[in-house]
């Protein structure tokens, strides 16, 4: 198994460098290509709904600020992407390559993110997201539930920092569910090429014996040895416990809402807790 198309939104923001980083590292054991998107909004969408006409004048000057706003982005995401590029020895194409090692190009589009990244997705191996926070624009929030739930494409969220070299060390969050079953095996490619692979649980699990059982016979039929490692969560949150766990590991794995959507968006949940954590990379499958 291998990835060959990674897709990584770019808005010129500092948080840009990060998520470029996560992605190059991601592509470097596939020699896989990274296509970078800067999505503007459409200028024409500023304009605020008014049972009132608004003056001609007023509403091109709002759009015009909206384009300005625009151009001066796309401007930052593309002096982001250049450096993020060098500063991983990555060669810049003009369009989707397959190279030796690890290409990469950017593409500009106009519309909403959460469309257009879906879209993009639908053709990709992988997403790679910023982590998200309670401040993150509401596009982003649903360009991210757009991919993982409706698409169903795996997302790599970036940690704060720019990540290990490699993801040699990866944990599993493990409970023998459906969603943690699916992003098992849509990490097999980037467990095939750890050199410690760890099943993490939580220790009060019912069946838990007979879960990781089955676990490690699948992983060992693809060729991957792996530890195992009960934890205790006492009163901790799940997600604290888990985070704690694999504190010294390069990527967590982990399945995204894997209980009721509307009950984690209300309560929280153990997605939107590892989401929001800057530490360590997510690999989140729905």
């Amino acid at each position: 198994m291998s990835i060959a198309k990674i897709v990584v939104p770019v808005t010129g923001s500092s948080r840009d460098d990060t998520a470029l980083a996560t992605a190059f590292t991601a592509a470097r054991p596939f020699a896989a290509h990274v296509e970078a998107l800067f999505v503007a909004t459409d200028p024409r969408e500023v304009v605020p709904y008014s049972e009132m006409p608004l003056p001609p004048d007023l509403v091109q000057e709002m759009v015009d600020a909206a384009a300005d706003l625009n151009k001066k982005a796309a401007k930052v995401a593309q002096g982001n992407f250049a450096a993020a590029a060098k500063a991983a020895d990555v060669r810049i194409t003009a369009g989707v390559q397959k190279g030796a090692g690890v290409t990469a190009s950017l593409r500009e589009a106009t519309g909403h993110l959460a469309q257009i990244l879906g879209d993009a997705a639908l053709l990709a191996d992988l997403i790679v997201l910023p982590p998200l926070t309670q401040g993150d624009r509401a596009d982003a929030q649903q360009a991210f539930v757009r991919v993982l739930t409706g698409v169903e494409r795996p997302v790599l969220l970036s940690p704060a920092q720019p990540p290990s070299k490699s993801f040699a060390r990866i944990a599993i969050g493990w409970d023998g569910g459906r969603a943690a079953a699916h992003a098992l095996s849509a990490a097999l490619p980037f467990l095939e090429k750890a050199q410690r692979v760890e099943l993490l649980s939580i220790a009060h699990l019912p069946d838990k014996p007979a879960r990781i059982a089955a676990a490690k016979d699948y992983l060992l039929l693809h060729g991957i040895g792996c530890t195992e490692r009960l934890v205790e969560a006492g009163t901790r949150d799940v997600a604290d416990v888990l985070l704690d766990a694999c504190a010294q590991c390069d990527l967590l794995v982990v399945g995204g809402y894997g209980t009721s959507r509307l009950i984690e968006t209300i309560f929280g949940g153990v997605t939107r807790s590892i989401v929001s954590q800057p530490n360590l990379p997510v690999f989140m499958v729905h």
